[in-house]
């Protein structure tokens, strides 16, 4: 990916960050990070809901009964995104130095309204647990998602990174 998002991080992070990124870059579902706290753990961006979305592409959508929106893998996909920032920028898990990282578990994911076609997202992660060792960083998050001021996603999920292991 050559494309640089806005960030609050050094724009040669965030270009490592992007092209070592664990997926191509049509999966990778944030246009913005307005916001970095590494002390309190909390990111905070933008995705345009009016780009390229890989299961929205397909729905045929029907305004009175079944509009497009953002679906529920897409929104999912994003919480992935949004780990993998919390890992590789407050916990130092850099892909090209042998970190890798996966789901492990969704604990809640409560779909509150539907993520429209047009306005874009306003999205919100928080670590409310870790446990960091030098081969294991496994992160719990809260996540909101909203659009025009209204909850459209929670999540409370985890996800664990580890370097060097062999896997599968």
């Amino acid at each position: 990916m050559t494309d640089l998002i806005p960030s609050p991080w050094p724009d040669a992070e965030m270009t490592r960050f992007l092209k070592t990124f664990l997926y191509s870059p049509r999966a990778f579902l944030v246009d913005e990070i307005t916001h970095a706290d590494p002390d309190e753990k909390v990111l905070e961006g933008r995705m345009d809901t009016t780009r390229y979305l890989p299961i929205a592409a397909e729905q045929r959508g029907d305004p009175t009964r079944h509009p497009r929106h953002v679906s529920g893998p897409e929104l999912l996909l994003i919480t992935g995104s949004l780990g993998c920032l919390h890992a590789f920028f407050f916990h130092g898990c850099k892909w090209d130095e042998g970190w890798v990282g996966f789901g492990s578990r969704v604990y809640r994911a409560d779909f509150r309204d539907l993520a429209r076609i047009g306005p874009p997202l306003t999205l919100r992660s928080k670590e409310t647990r870790s446990r960091v060792g030098p081969k294991r960083v496994m992160l719990r998050y809260d996540f909101t998602f909203s659009q025009d001021g209204k909850d459209v996603y929670r999540g409370d999920q985890s996800a664990l990174f580890v370097h060097g292991a062999e896997l599968g």
